[in-house]
């Protein structure tokens, strides 16, 4: 129930969720789109007022820095980076 797809620099990450108790996304897909720096694709997030600062997550156990939202159809869209030799401002 997950996929990745490649092309060129893309990497796009999709997961499907089942919406039952042990997989709660009502509804939706997830979406992972891999960046080489988050940095700034954060910042510009928090500019346009998608995400607040508090999503942002590093070193999750899956290694990697993320912060997520949900579209208007209920999708969770996460971007992210590796979080091998990586330290972002964000750290907490």
């Amino acid at each position: 129930m997950y996929a990745i797809l490649y092309r060129s620099k893309l990497c796009l990450h999709l997961q499907w969720h089942a919406d039952t108790a042990d997989d709660p996304l009502p509804g939706g897909s997830v979406v992972r789109i891999y960046v080489g720096n988050i940095q700034p694709v954060f910042e510009e997030f928090l500019d346009r007022g998608t995400v607040t600062r508090d999503k942002f997550r590093t070193k999750t156990p899956w290694n990697t820095n993320e912060f997520g939202f949900h579209d208007l159809n209920n999708n969770a869209i996460f971007i992210m980076e590796d979080a091998d030799d990586r330290r972002t401002t964000f750290e907490k």
